[in-house]
């Protein structure tokens, strides 16, 4: 096995002398993210541009009857008001948008499906007025009953959120099992591996539970922004977005243009954790920029992004099948995503939190049923994590349940039963890094847990250990390209599509290019994306960006360097393999000594500047019956351990100790890689015992900072520790933003039973829950 190194918190890695990839560099903006002079779109303006506000459903499920718009538009300082009735006017735009099925409209104009979806939009010159306007708007509605919950979605009886089968997109998804009309049902996955059946029926013990996950908000710290300008037949975008050429391609279906008549930029934003990956809010913006020929800017408030986009509530029920020994031989799951209004990218998400709640094991029977269903709630999105964290609340509280049923420890349990290097995933592909069990020891000793996992104090408050370890995949297949512009000072230029929103992309993208061509990384610039000039590049998600961009931006940086050797090597009388780059000057290998600058190479060639373009491109896929293929390029490997005390009487809980692990591969930036891992861990404290997103017969009740609960100072552990995994000598990269969040929240699950006795299954572990779960002999 491939020997490792841990980088812990103090950043100690071994770089070689000069080198940019390891180095814990300061992120590019990180200043102007903190005194607030950072350009993102929320302060963009453009002269005679107008502002947006949208008149959202008050009811869950209706008819509209009526709209009276007539008092808006008679407003001093309305420019225009936007109805479904607009979208019957020759060459109007489509109605309906969405990023695997066409079944979200731009504006409501029949039916409502959730509370706050847009019914009416409303330009004016100041946003003052627009809201006023939109207060002066008058809807009769005949509400119809209201499809509220997975129990409400699966009644065969229940009213159907929508009246027609589900209508893919044009350029759709081939491993996508479209149901047509069954019910609530959006769209399915399954997973078909060996003879579950047999395996249960030779089965020493079965054990079997149902786990609850709740919708929860994304709370980036800067809303949904939107400036729209319609000119000419051309369409430009200002966009708060994590996938620029997502939303271009959905605004040129929905106005029928080009791809080279539609525009979409992204300034550095403030966050996203999916919440920002696909249109959104940029279809009604450019339809409001179409109607009045004016720019158009929209900026939600933080209630409208309470009803923008949730992560999935999910409740699993989850078989296994296990022996004695504790080898688990057959796992059974039925999975239900409640994907909200409208299919968003649930159809790709059941995909992979169905296949992961088989969870980093060897498992040789595996049936895996994964459900996304329409219900009459905000509409469901990707989510940091995207379906693993749901999946791995529901495995390893399994394994826990497991190992207490056969009176086994649950590190020994999981250790008979983890991946490794050769072994067979559930979809069949054949996984070739697998470093769960060191990654599931790393948590044991962090807490010392062959110490004892529970002891009891003198007062009611009882102190135990948690651990969970997790699999994620990335996106795949995926496709990412880029550029690289060496200009005649020396000065690099990286054209990327990657979005910079917190997390330190650039500053990561500008170390492979210094690296790759051998400059100091002051000298390098990273751009900020552009449909019209920048590369094509799939989407900022999914944990790829180190890995996929940061291998195209060095291949494009390669072919800088080589192009660079071309021009030099006539001039230093060599060939170009025997040059290499050095301080800003090409050198010959074997005579140091005989170089140029790199200012002279241009000024000797007269070229004016030297482009070297990258690309990563991954295949793989499902077959849509089976599940079996490859589901991911690559595995993001992660554990997690805590220590806990649970007041018995309260029912509350407080965090002492949480530990968290990630497989890296090659740390590029040690600094930055850290604080992503410290994201996460924070995020997977909220989901685990505060965040739920409360609906009341399909209308939200806590739509606010002030009844929604998220993590703060004050509810962090007394101590925060994280390793990270790296395989010395290796070039293989894993993403980090992500990884460790699931863990997190099983391990807090696993503590707090352990320490009362007793499970709750459901999410957030509030101290109300605690007590009912210790009350339920």
């Amino acid at each position: 096995m491939t020997d490792h190194a841990v980088i812990n918190e103090s950043g100690a890695i071994r770089v070689a002398p000069g080198s940019s990839i390891g180095t814990p560099t300061d992120m590019y903006e990180a200043r102007s993210r903190v005194d607030g002079s950072i350009n993102y779109a929320l302060n963009a303006e453009v002269p005679g541009m107008v502002h947006a506000a949208i008149l959202h459903s008050t009811v869950p499920h209706a008819e509209i009857i009526s709209i009276d718009v007539a008092a808006a538009e008679q407003l001093k300082g309305v420019v225009a008001v936007l109805t479904a009735a607009d979208f019957d006017a020759p060459g109007a735009p489509r109605r309906h948008f969405g990023p695997v099925i066409n079944d979200q409209p731009v504006i409501c104009g029949r039916k409502v499906r959730f509370t706050g979806d847009p019914v009416a939009a409303v330009v004016a010159e100041t946003v003052e007025i627009a809201r006023e306007a939109v207060a002066l708007i008058e809807v009769e509605y005949n509400e119809l009953p209201v499809v509220a919950s997975i129990d409400d979605a699966l009644d065969t009886d229940a009213v159907h959120v929508h009246d027609r089968p589900p209508r893919p997109r044009e350029r759709s998804y081939s491993d996508i099992k479209l149901l047509g009309r069954e019910g609530n049902v959006c769209t399915k996955f399954q997973v078909r591996k060996g003879d579950v059946d047999r395996a249960f029926a030779e089965a020493d013990v079965v054990v079997e539970d149902i786990y609850h996950s709740p919708a929860v908000e994304h709370v980036t710290m800067e809303p949904h922004v939107v400036l729209a300008t319609f000119d000419h037949g051309k369409l430009d975008v200002l966009t708060s977005s994590q996938a620029p050429f997502a939303v271009r391609d959905t605004l040129c279906e929905m106005f029928s243009l080009p791809a080279s008549k539609v525009r979409v930029t992204v300034p550095p934003i403030g966050g996203g954790y999916g919440g920002k990956t696909y249109a959104k809010f940029e279809p009604i913006t450019a339809a409001l920029a179409w109607k009045c020929r004016r720019p158009v800017k929209l900026v939600l408030t933080r209630e409208e992004e309470f009803s923008t986009t949730t992560k999935h509530a999910a409740r699993i029920h989850m078989r296994s099948a296990v022996m004695n020994d504790g080898t688990i031989i057959g796992r059974d799951v039925v999975v239900y995503f409640n994907g909200g209004a409208y299919a968003d990218i649930s159809p790709r998400l059941i995909k992979n939190g169905g296949y992961s709640t088989a969870g980093p094991y060897r498992i040789p029977n595996v049936r895996i049923d994964s459900y996304a269903l329409y219900t009459n709630q905000v509409p469901a999105g990707a989510y940091r994590g995207y379906g693993v964290s749901q999946a791995a609340w529901a495995y390893e509280s399994q394994m826990d349940q497991i190992a207490a049923a056969l009176g086994m420890d649950p590190v020994e349990l999981r250790h008979k039963n983890l991946l490794r290097a050769g072994d067979e995933f559930a979809t069949g592909e054949v996984m070739t890094e697998a470093t769960y069990g060191e990654l599931l020891d790393m948590a044991a000793d962090a807490v010392s847990w062959s110490d004892g996992i529970r002891e009891t104090g003198s007062s009611d408050r009882v102190r135990a250990k948690g651990l969970a370890v997790i699999l994620k995949s990335t996106i795949t297949p995926s496709t990412t390209h880029a550029a690289v512009r060496l200009d005649a000072d020396g000065s690099v230029q990286v054209l990327t599509s990657s979005i910079e929103m917190g997390q330190g992309a650039h500053t990561v993208l500008a170390q492979f290019a210094a690296q790759a061509l051998e400059v100091d990384i002051s000298h390098v610039n990273v751009t900020t994306p552009d449909t019209a000039y920048t590369p094509y590049d799939q989407t900022t998600s999914s944990s790829r960006t180190t890995r996929a961009m940061g291998g195209a931006v060095t291949k494009a940086a390669h072919e800088v360097r080589d192009k660079l050797f071309e021009r030099a090597a006539p001039l230093l009388g060599v060939t170009g393999d025997k040059l290499r780059l050095h301080q800003g000057r090409v050198e010959v290998i074997d005579v140091p000594e005989t170089s140029l600058s790199i200012e002279e190479v241009f000024q000797e060639t007269r070229v004016g500047s030297i482009l070297g373009e990258g690309e990563v491109i991954t295949s793989g896929g499902l077959d849509p019956e089976t599940g079996q293929g490859l589901a991911s390029d690559h595995w993001h490997q992660g554990s997690a351990a805590v220590e806990l005390e649970v007041d018995l009487g309260t029912g509350k809980v407080y965090l002492n100790h949480v530990y968290a692990a990630a497989h890296a591969g090659t740390v590029i930036n040690p600094k930055l890689a850290r604080l992503q891992m410290h994201g996460s861990v924070v995020f997977g404290i909220g989901h685990a015992l505060y965040e739920e997103l409360i609906f009341e017969d399909g209308m939200l009740t806590n739509p606010n900072l002030s009844d929604y609960a998220i993590t703060t100072m004050g509810d962090m552990p007394h101590t925060l520790e994280i390793d990270l995994l790296e395989d010395e000598g290796a070039s293989t990269i894993h993403g980090l933003g992500e990884t460790v969040l699931p863990p997190v929240i099983a391990a807090i699950g696993n503590a707090v039973a352990n320490a009362t006795g007793h499970r709750v299954r459901r999410l957030p572990i509030t101290p109300e829950r605690v007590i009912e779960a210790m009350e339920a002999r």
